[in-house]
C-alpha cells in the first residue's frame, strides 16, 4: 500500500503561503581553532579589509594567514602584507568561483579525526578570536550550503531517492537551528562537524547529489506545522531509540516518542530486557540497515551494523578513569536501558570507587576513542573486557543506512521519511 504524505500549505499567517519568503542564507563556521592557514584560490577573488580597500586575488594564488600580536596577517607571495585587527572578507570576482583551504580538521575528538584539503564557495569571512586563533565563517544560501552537506552525511553514491530523503533531514534542521539559534555563535548560525551537521564544501559533491536538494527545494518536515528537529544517525543497529532517553531536555516531537524496528514489520521484544537484548544483539534481525539482508550498502554501513570492541584491563582502566587514580576497572554494568537496548546509565566499578554515569553521548565518551553507540553488552575475560555492540549513532530518527537499504528495496523518498518520521508531514517552506 502506498504511503500517503501529506504537503502542508498554507502555515503561517504572517507569511500567508510559505514559512520563509525567500530562500534563507546562513553562516557556517567551518574552523574557529587554529593558528595558521592556507588558502588557494581557484579563480580571482576579491579581499574586502577594515579600511574598505579592495584587492583582488588571482586565479591559483595560494596565500597564508596568520594570527598573532592581536592581529590578522595575511602573506602573498610577492610578500606583500595584509593586516588587519579583527577581520578579513573574501568574494569571489563573478559569484561563482571556489577557494581550497588547506588541512581542514574534521571528527574532532571521534575515532575518524583527520583533516583534509577542502574545496568552498559563497562569501568567505576570516576572523581573530577572543583567544587569537582563527575563525574561519561561510556565509551562502541555504540550498548551496545542502550541497555540501548531503554528501558528507550519507555519501554522494548512495541512491538518488536516499539523498532525496537526507536533503530533506539536512533542511529540516538547518532551518530548526537558525529560528532556534541551537548551534549560533557571534558570527554563525551553524558549525560543519559532527556537533551540528557535517557540511564539507564541495569536495564531495556529484551531480547526483546536487539533484536531490534541487528536487526536493525548500522541503522541510513538520508536525502540528512547525518543524521539527530532524535527527539522523548512520546506523541504528536495527532498532530506533525514543528521544528521551538520549536527549531528554529537548523538544520531544511526537515522532520520537515511541521507538521500533527498523523494518515493516515490528517485533514484540522488549530490549531493556538484558537478556533479551543479549540475544537480539548476537542474532541477526530483520533491518533495512543489516548487510547480510542489504548486500548493497555501502562499506561505511557493513562495519557498522554489529560491531566489536576488546580492551586490556589496563587500557580500559585508564581511559574510563579519565585521569584520576582508581585503581583497576573490576566490572562495568549496565543499570538502565533505552527501548532500542542503548545504555542509559553504566556503572563503572574501580578498586577503589564505583562511578555512575548517564546519558548515550556520555558513556560512549567515556571511552577513548568514543564508541560507536551505547547499544552495547560487556564481557569480562581474563585479560580485559570485550564490548560488542550495534549501530553507530544515537539511533533517533532516520537511520541513514537504513534509508539506503529502503531506496534500494524501490521505496520513493517519501515513503523513507514517512518511516522514520512516523508524526511527520512535509512543508514547502520557501
Amino acid at each position: 500500500m502506498k504511503t500517503i504524505f501529506l504537503l502542508l500549505l498554507p502555515l503561517y499567517s504572517v507569511f500567508p503561503q510559505y514559512l520563509f519568503q525567500s530562500e534563507p542564507k546562513v553562516l557556517v563556521r567551518i574552523i574557529d581553532n587554529k593558528d595558521a592557514l592556507r588558502i588557494i584560490f581557484n579563480d580571482d577573488w576579491i579581499l574586502t579589509s577594515e579600511a574598505e580597500n579592495k584587492n583582488i586575488f588571482a586565479s591559483q594564488e595560494e596565500i597564508i594567514f596568520t594570527v598573532d600580536n592581536n592581529r590578522l596577517t595575511i602573506t602573498r607571495p610577492n610578500k606583500e602584507v595584509y593586516v588587519s585587527s579583527e577581520s578579513f572578507v573574501f568574494n569571489s570576482l563573478d559569484n561563482k568561483g571556489t577557494l581550497t583551504i588547506k588541512d581542514v580538521p574534521y571528527g574532532i575528538g571521534w575515532w575518524w579525526e583527520g583533516k583534509e584539503d577542502r574545496i568552498y564557495e559563497g562569501e568567505i569571512h576570516v576572523y581573530r578570536t577572543k583567544k587569537n586563533k582563527l575563525e574561519v565563517v561561510i556565509y551562502l544560501p541555504i540550498e548551496d550550503y545542502l550541497k555540501g552537506v548531503v554528501p558528507y552525511e550519507i555519501g554522494s553514491d548512495s541512491p538518488i531517492e536516499a539523498l532525496k530523503a537526507q536533503a530533506v533531514a539536512a533542511r529540516t534542521e538547518a532551518i530548526v537551528a537558525l529560528r532556534s539559534k541551537l548551534y549560533s555563535g557571534e558570527h554563525y548560525d551553524l558549525t560543519s562537524d559532527v556537533e551540528c551537521q557535517v557540511f564539507g564544501g564541495n569536495h564531495k559533491r556529484t551531480v547526483q547529489s546536487d539533484l536531490a536538494v534541487e528536487l526536493t527545494r525548500g522541503l522541510i518536515l513538520t508536525e502540528h506545522g512547525e518543524p521539527i528537529n530532524a535527527y539522523y544517525s548512520s546506523n541504528c543497529g536495527g532498532h530506533s531509540e525514543t528521544i528521551k532517553n538520549v536527549w531528554p531536555d529537548r523538544p520531544e516531537a511526537e515522532s520520537y516518542t515511541t521507538s521500533q524496528s527498523d523494518w515493516e514489520a515490528q517485533s514484540d521484544i522488549d530490549l531493556r530486557i538484558e537478556e533479551n537484548f543479549r540475544e537480539w544483539i548476537f542474532s541477526n534481525p530483520p533491518s533495512y540497515c543489516n548487510p547480510n539482508m542489504n548486500n548493497k550498502l555501502p562499506e561505511w554501513s557493513q562495519t557498522n551494523f554489529r560491531w566489536k570492541k576488546e580492551f586490556t584491563k589496563e587500557e580500559i582502566s585508564q581511559m574510563t578513569s579519565q585521569g584520576r587514580d582508581l585503581g583497576n576497572l573490576i566490572d562495568i554494568k549496565i543499570l538502565d536501558r533505552g527501548t532500542s537496548g542503548r545504555a542509559k546509565l553504566v556503572r563503572f566499578v574501580f578498586e577503589k570507587e564505583k562511578t555512575v554515569v548517564s546519558g548515550d553521548l556520555n558513556i560512549r565518551q567515556r571511552f577513548s576513542p568514543p564508541l560507536r553507540s551505547s547499544c552495547f553488552v560487556v564481557d569480562k575475560t581474563e585479560t580485559g573486557f570485550i564490548l560488542n555492540g550495534a549501530g553507530w549513532g544515537h539511533g533517533v530518527g532516520m537511520c541513514q543506512s537504513g534509508a539506503i537499504g529502503m531506496a534500494n528495496r524501490g521505496k520513493n523518498f517519501e515513503e523513507i521519511l514517512k518511516h522514520y518520521y512516523i508524526k511527520a508531514a512535509l512543508l514547502q517552506s520557501y
